[in-house]
């Protein structure tokens, strides 16, 4: 069994709510001339747009927001910086369109093999980058004396993360196949699929083999850790301090009736001085002794040894233990104790404890005042002789084991900090040597990765856009197409867009609705490109509205509906208005005068150029003009929040888009007056923020017989054997953008 995977999967799934506009809505004071007789200036609109029966190809100087702010002009621009703007060329498609119809699945969905792309047997280099579990090396421990002295243990101080990877290299051998086809499958249900027959798209298919390759490698290290019977984490059950195993103690009365064994106090101490005075509380003679005192329901037994006192460590150097001290607790008993009494005889102790002698005389052998079990212990065999030894610790959770070296056991030292290498020495002579061990740490590692059986390359067209209106043909539509580009620095980015017109009743522009989400109020490129959303039917809005083919002087039309989606209900305003008008842009076609010398000066700025393209663009004024300007007001429903936009195109006799400029605005914050950066308001009380503006720089328009009428037919193809040569191809679908007329908003390019 084989299983297909994509290569490269780009899944672009921006919003998948439809949308459903309303019908219009007539207001009172909305106006529609379309069907009055205006009497001022009126030409067909192909004379001032564009005739998409001929080739058309315009460069235009395109302003962003940024020089938009600053300059006017290009030749603000141009005085200022000695650059000129970004260059946005703007052409017709000729020979380079696919049309098709659902009927069309068969003829352009079949693949055709590529014998020059195809390679048996293909031996392919890989590799595998294999990682080891990543580990830190314990450097240090020290006892942290800030915390609770309950809660106060060892704290570990660890390296940086040690970690190696190894890259294994291996030959993989699988068919490479490689066919080309206009389109991909699933084809089209309905409407019209417009592709670009002169960019290809390749879509990689892998089909990989049942059974992965198994990667193997053993990383080896040596590590610094703590054993797991360490020191620090075990709990002394040697509670008799003996250094030997011991049987429990044995159980006397239960004076109290509450079934555990221990020492009894039959008064209150009020002035807490250990023994019984006129005035303390008496509660009760358990023992029946006459004497107030304490009463043991056990036999406290010593362990017939002089105990020194238990080690602590002295913060304030006074010689004098005091609650906060961490000590070593060594009779299990959960109080520091002072060393055992040195007496001469055995009167002196009498209430304190078992008169008993030692080398050094006599001393007073006291129990730890709590009933001890027998002693729980580790079974561990220590000298390798085959039997157990029984280790008087069990180990804890906790690394709260206060360690003390006895090396000079007079004077035996509390260890708050343990470094690597260190040593110790216990009460009865056991040495431990690296208290953080060293061990050789091996970690064997395995990767599995996909042997591939085959790969399968399908070089398809790059779709233009899908048009579901009903009843639609080819030759209805016309496409262009703009690009542009942007240095910064050494990088420089690409743009473009496609343009989809047609003639209905006006000239109409196909394209994605666009959106703003919620909250609103978006100005800084960043907030514009992250703050608007598009639907993903195309729709086809009026451009520029006619009457029988004609743009006139003094049209006006208003329209509104509401258009309900998933994120929202929008009030939609559209206010358009045309008037004669006149413009200047850099567009004149002699920019510079021959000196004769080989040498020319430059008309825009009267500097002496030896190449005559170094000189600025030159204004020229065109007088046959029509300015359109169009509003758009867009107020979602509930929140208020109103967006406008604002488009003026100026349009000249055969020379289509002279210039173009768009601006925005909102409604005033409700309430944070800086998320308001409205400008100055104009004579309506509205103030608008300048977006975007092209401004004509040259055009040429070569007339053609009915290029754009039989988009059926592919007229021109890219030859597949040139792909060999040509690896890096150019992908450039069509892409949702805003747009007006061939003016485009970007949001990829809103970055700076």
């Amino acid at each position: 069994m084989k299983k297909q995977i994509p290569l490269y999967l780009l899944v672009l799934s921006l919003f998948h709510w439809a949308c459903e506009k309303d019908e219009p809505i007539t207001n009172d004071d909305s106006v529609n001339t379309l069907s009055e007789d205006l009497s001022g200036a009126q030409g067909d609109i192909t004379d001032y747009f564009y005739n998409f029966e001929n080739e058309i190809e315009a460069e235009f100087f395109r302003f962003d927001p940024n020089l938009m702010v600053s300059y006017e002009s290009y030749t603000d621009y141009y005085e200022a910086t000695g650059r000129t703007p970004t260059i946005m060329d703007y052409r017709s498609y000729q020979n380079h369109l696919i049309s098709m119809t659902p009927a069309d699945e068969a003829e352009y969905t079949v693949r055709h093999y590529i014998d020059s792309l195809s390679v048996q047997d293909s031996i392919v280099p890989d590799s595998v980058i294999m990682r080891s579990t990543p580990f830190k090396n314990l450097e240090s421990l020290y006892w942290n004396l800030e915390a609770e002295p309950s809660l106060q243990r060892y704290k570990l101080i660890n390296s940086d993360w040690v970690l190696e990877d190894t890259t294994l290299f291996y030959s993989d051998t699988f068919d490479i196949s490689a066919y080309w086809a206009v389109v991909d499958t699933p084809f089209i249900d309905e409407g019209l699929l417009f592709v670009d027959s002169a960019q290809w798209y390749d879509t990689n298919y892998v089909f990989m083999a049942d059974e992965q390759i198994r990667f193997i490698n053993n990383f080896e290290f040596t590590k610094r850790q703590l054993s797991s019977d360490s020191l620090v984490f075990r709990v002394n059950t040697d509670c008799n301090d003996n250094g030997e195993w011991d049987s429990g103690e044995t159980p006397g009365p239960d004076y109290n009736d509450d079934g555990v064994y221990e020492l009894l106090y039959e008064y209150d101490d009020n002035n807490s001085n250990g023994v019984y005075d006129a005035g303390d509380d008496i509660i009760e003679d358990y023992d029946g002794d006459g004497v107030y005192s304490v009463a043991y329901e056990f036999e406290d037994v010593g362990n017939g040894i002089w105990d020194p006192a238990e080690p602590y460590f002295d913060i304030d150097a006074d010689g004098i233990h005091s609650n906060d001290e961490p000590y070593q607790d060594r009779n299990c008993n959960g109080i520091w104790n002072d060393a055992e009494v040195r007496v001469s005889s055995e009167s002196e102790c009498i209430g304190i404890g078992t008169y008993s002698t030692d080398a050094d005389g006599g001393f007073c052998d006291q129990g730890n005042k709590i009933y001890d079990e027998t002693e729980a212990y580790t079974s561990k065999d220590t000298d390798g002789d085959g039997t157990s030894e029984k280790l008087l610790y069990i180990i804890g959770d906790k690394p709260n084991n206060l360690i003390v070296d006895y090396t000079d056991s007079d004077n035996p030292a509390v260890l708050l900090d343990i470094g690597l290498g260190d040593d110790i020495t216990d009460r009865w002579g056991n040495e431990y040597t690296n208290l953080i061990e060293t061990i050789t740490f091996n970690d064997l590692k395995q990767q599995y990765k996909d042997d591939v059986d085959s790969l399968v390359t399908l070089y398809t067209k790059e779709k233009i856009g899908h048009i579901t209106t009903p009843n639609v043909l080819p030759g209805d539509y016309y496409i262009t197409k703009s690009n542009w580009s942007k240095t910064s620095g050494s990088k420089t980015d690409y743009y473009y867009n496609y343009h989809i017109f047609h003639e209905p009743d006006h000239l109409n522009q196909v394209d994605y609705p666009s959106f703003f989400l919620p909250l609103g109020f978006y100005y800084n490129p960043k907030d514009l490109r992250d703050g608007f959303w598009h639907g993903n039917e195309m729709e086809s809005n009026i451009l520029y509205y006619t009457s029988n083919g004609s743009i006139r002087d003094g049209e006006q039309v208003d329209t509104s509906y509401f258009d309900t989606t998933g994120i929202g209900v929008y009030y939609i305003e559209k206010n358009y208005n045309v008037e004669s008008s006149s413009v200047t842009v850099p567009a004149a076609m002699k920019t510079y005068s021959d000196n004769g010398d080989g040498s020319y000066i430059c008309i825009g700025n009267s500097e002496n150029v030896m190449d005559p393209l170094e000189c600025p663009a030159v204004d020229t004024t065109f007088t046959n003009c029509f300015k359109v300007t169009q509003i758009l007001t867009m107020t979602m429903v509930g929140s208020g929040v109103e967006f406008g936009q604002k488009t003026e195109s100026w349009l000249g006799y055969k020379k289509g888009l002279l210039k173009s400029e768009i601006h925005i605005r909102w409604t005033e914050h409700p309430y944070d007056e800086n998320y308001t950066q409205n400008g100055t308001p104009d004579e309506n009380n509205e103030a608008w923020v300048s977006l975007n503006r092209l401004e004509l720089k040259s055009m040429e328009v070569t007339e053609s017989g009915g290029v754009f009428k039989k988009l059926t037919q592919p007229v021109q193809m890219v030859e597949l054997r040139d792909l060999g040569d040509h690896p890096d191809f150019n992908f450039e679908p069509y892409r949702k953008t805003a747009q007006i007329g061939i003016q485009t908003l970007d949001l990829r390019e809103l970055s700076e």
